[in-house]
């Protein structure tokens, strides 16, 4: 209903100026580091603040994939990402789906033992030495395997499943249909929107993945993006993706590198994002109705 009264209008000129601040406080820091990876080095160095620059400039672009090291960690992290997203949704969905029969022994006490991992863990040191005697050191799969389950996600997808009709289950049941059956053609469809959602929570959480790599892969070679951004973020090596000849170290604003970088890093998410979109509303909202 359209708002008449002179308060109604104030109220609503007051939101909309304060929601476009958020957005261009939100929007800003994404648009600098754009515009940085776009910056000739010319006018880099006339002002650190350029909204709209007069001339545009890749060379920082085509620097970073010439290399071999940041294409090589982009296919790490696709890899890993794309496997990993769809190996955690697998485990966290044949989890939770036998937590919600009734009839399943011990299925408080499983559940309680579970959610008790969600508080306390054996540590830092004890989950090193799991991972060295598995032998997953310094090997792709220690990005994958050990983070087969979240809880939080374990739960989120549990309430879905609960928000199914039994009728469902029974009709599918005097059909014939086994345990299976019912998960693989009636469940899992039926949960696109919960897992579409908790699918891009695990994507990007797999994507930004630098704590991994850094305790366990020593080869630079088998570094993710997240990991090789962080090496040159934090110790200021630009030399991470080979070195530069004279000529370009003369032109090539070491920032600019790093900006292109994290423009690397996030363009594949945003690309993803709104075909996931039309689902994560209603995935969220119907994972957090029932309890």
């Amino acid at each position: 209903m359209k708002t008449t009264s002179l308060s109604g209008k104030i109220f609503d000129a007051v939101n909309i100026v304060f929601l476009l601040l958020l957005a261009i406080v939100t929007l800003y820091p994404f648009w600098h580091v754009l515009i940085g990876s776009v910056l000739p080095y010319e006018e880099a160095i006339k002002s650190s603040f350029n909204l709209f620059p007069t001339k545009w400039s890749f060379e920082a672009y085509e620097y970073v994939f010439s290399k071999n090291t940041i294409p090589k960690a982009l296919l790490v992290s696709l890899f890993v990402t794309v496997l990993g997203t769809f190996y955690q949704l697998f485990i966290t969905a044949i989890t939770a789906y036998p937590l919600i029969k009734q009839d399943l022994p011990g299925r408080s006490a499983i559940f309680l033992f579970m959610v008790f991992t969600m508080f306390f863990s054996g540590g830092l040191i004890p989950y090193y030495l799991l991972i060295k005697n598995l032998g997953m050191v310094n090997h792709l799969s220690v990005m994958i395997i050990p983070a087969a389950l979240s809880m939080y996600n374990m739960i989120v997808l549990k309430t879905f499943f609960q928000s199914i009709p039994l009728e469902l289950e029974e009709s599918a049941k005097m059909d014939g249909a086994g345990y299976m059956t019912i998960f693989f053609r009636i469940i899992l469809p039926l949960s696109i929107p919960s897992l579409a959602t908790i699918g891009l929570f695990i994507a990007v959480g797999q994507w930004n993945n630098w704590y991994q790599p850094m305790l366990f892969l020593n080869d630079k070679d088998q570094w993710p993006l997240a990991m090789v951004l962080r090496d040159i973020l934090i110790n200021n090596n630009t030399n991470t993706t080979a070195s530069v000849s004279a000529v370009n170290e003369q032109f090539m604003l070491a920032d600019t590198i790093k900006n292109a970088i994290v423009m690397i890093s996030v363009i594949p998410i945003i690309i993803v994002y709104p075909f996931i979109q039309k689902h994560f509303v209603k995935g969220v909202m119907i994972g957090s109705i029932k309890s």
